[in-house]
């Protein structure tokens, strides 16, 4: 049986409007289900310490000394969950997360669920500004992690991690199993350590100013491109461990 060609055209329209919708369903379950607040605003003045822990999470932390320091816990619905959800219950996201403040430390517990783990697709997003040379410490099996700031030290621990920094830390130590590092310098101060191991590494390395490195890699297979050359003993010092590995120095 032959299709003519204004049928063949509107089914096409057809399939293309269907997707269409779709896209637009998924990008505005956001809209269709707003976040809960699970914990917060809590007063950061004087916190100098922050320690993440649970199952999976998005965060993101700054340190501006501008910005009220304040931290928030908040879970939303992503997808498909969210939109059957939201027809069905009244409720947003469980409220499993916790934050509690411990003298100059800020203990966050994101909770055991995340949104590879839940049907819902429930999300739990951790947002807090910091004073400048505040340490952080991740452990978690999935996050995706963003900072921006001035830093002491970041130590992230993470199965599955998506890193993003842009800013300054005197020490960054990243591990897990399967990793994607972006790390941004905004200045140097020639005493910086940064240290990356994994199983499978994806790092991106970049000071902006010019500025003596020097780097060690060990790994099993591995693809190194720098635009700075090894200058042994030099800091910033960069130390790449894992089994593969694809490094961007700049």
């Amino acid at each position: 049986m032959k299709t003519c060609p204004m049928k063949r055209r509107t089914i096409l329209l057809s399939v293309i409007g269907v997707i269409v919708a779709i896209l637009a369903i998924d990008g505005g379950v956001s809209l269709i289900s707003a976040s809960d607040r699970l914990s917060g605003p809590l007063d950061l003045a004087g916190v100098s310490k922050v320690r993440v822990t649970g199952t999976a999470s998005e965060i993101g932390i700054n340190a501006d000394a501008g910005a009220p320091a304040v931290a928030e816990l908040s879970g939303e619905r992503h997808g498909w969950g969210a939109l059957w959800h939201s027809s069905w219950f009244s409720s947003s996201c469980p409220a499993t997360g916790s934050m509690q403040r411990d003298g100059d430390t800020l203990t966050v517990d994101v909770g055991r669920h995340g949104r590879f783990f839940d049907w819902s697709d429930c999300s739990t997003t951790l947002t807090a500004n910091l004073a400048p040379g505040a340490t952080v410490i991740i452990d978690q099996k999935a996050a995706r992690t963003r900072l921006s700031g001035e830093f002491a030290a970041l130590d992230i621990r993470s199965d599955a991690g998506d890193i993003a920094f842009t800013g300054h830390a005197a020490s960054i130590a990243v591990s897990g199993a399967a990793l994607r590092a972006r790390l941004t310098f905004e200045r140097v101060m020639q005493n910086e350590a940064i240290a990356i191991s994994g199983t499978m590494l994806d790092a991106t390395v970049r000071f902006l100013q010019p500025t003596p490195i020097s780097y060690l890699v060990e790994t099993v297979a591995s693809y190194v491109d720098s635009a700075l050359p090894n200058t042994p003993g030099a800091r910033p010092s960069i130390t790449i461990r894992g089994e593969m590995a694809r490094v961007r120095i700049e």
